[in-house]
């Protein structure tokens, strides 16, 4: 339903690969073979095409096929395998795509939606922590070579292929071109009931009314000590951005302005 509301053309999903056979249980079709399947239906679409997969494998409870099991290294945790399965099945994913036409031609985008409960390191617990996922952004020439220590997040996505493609056209976007260094690195989210913004070495938890919590979470990572009292003027200057922000999407989703009209 979602995706018919944003516009996507065609939905593939476990109807659709028609055979129960590779149906994990729980979840939908295992990621080695719908990848394989994705793939092969990618090599349909004309071009230019965008086009978005879901992974679901690498979820509680963190099975992986039968045929697969003392294949991995693993590790103490039940999600290590697991991760590894997914891992294979990206490879073997590109491994099929790179004989395909396009693909050199195709600017690839791999995250997350959050990290995982199942695992070994207390500050991914965090309200940092459970954000903090990778971004990539693979082209096969290698232009996009290298690593950024950023904040980044996933509202960044949209406005940093756009700018890739020197999409020139006005539009809406509440992240940023990360291609640009003038852009301001910022990531703000909706956990607990309560905002958060992220910007610097700065975290702020707003409730709605309200300021209710400032962390340092690069020298306090597990978020214990509450700064609010500590820097009044951060505080200040930060409420301001996450209200903005705020303002910004209700009014626009309440006026049905999160368009550019005409564009």
């Amino acid at each position: 339903g979602f995706m018919k509301l944003a516009g996507v053309n065609h939905y593939f999903g476990m109807d659709e690969y028609d055979n129960d056979e590779d149906f994990d249980g729980l979840w939908g079709i295992w990621d080695e073979p719908f990848l394989q399947f994705y793939a092969e239906r990618l090599n349909t679409f004309p071009q230019p095409f965008f086009s978005s997969f879901f992974s679901v494998s690498s979820h509680h409870p963190f099975k992986i096929p039968e045929n697969y099991e003392g294949t991995f290294e693993g590790g103490p945790l039940p999600i290590h395998q697991c991760i590894e399965y997914t891992d294979h099945s990206l490879r073997r994913f590109f491994q099929t795509v790179s004989k395909m036409p396009w693909y050199d031609s195709t600017l690839f985008v791999i995250t997350a939606d959050h990290t995982s409960s199942n695992i070994l390191y207390p500050e991914y617990r965090t309200g940092w922590g459970f954000y903090a996922v990778p971004l990539m952004f693979f082209k096969p020439d290698n232009s996009l070579a290298g690593m950024v220590h950023e904040i980044g997040q996933q509202t960044d996505i949209m406005p940093s292929v756009l700018g890739y493609l020197h999409y020139s056209r006005p539009y809406i976007a509440f992240g940023r071109d990360i291609f640009r260094e003038s852009t301001t690195p910022v990531a703000f989210n909706y956990k607990d009931n309560t905002y958060q913004l992220i910007e610097g070495e700065y975290l702020l938890v707003f409730d709605g009314r309200r300021v209710i919590a400032l962390y340092n979470f690069f020298e306090d990572n597990l978020m214990q000590v509450n700064l609010i009292d500590r820097h009044p003027e951060i505080v200040r200057d930060m409420e301001k951005r996450i209200k903005a922000v705020i303002q910004q999407y209700n009014n626009r989703m309440i006026e049905d302005r999160l368009t550019v009209e005409g564009k």
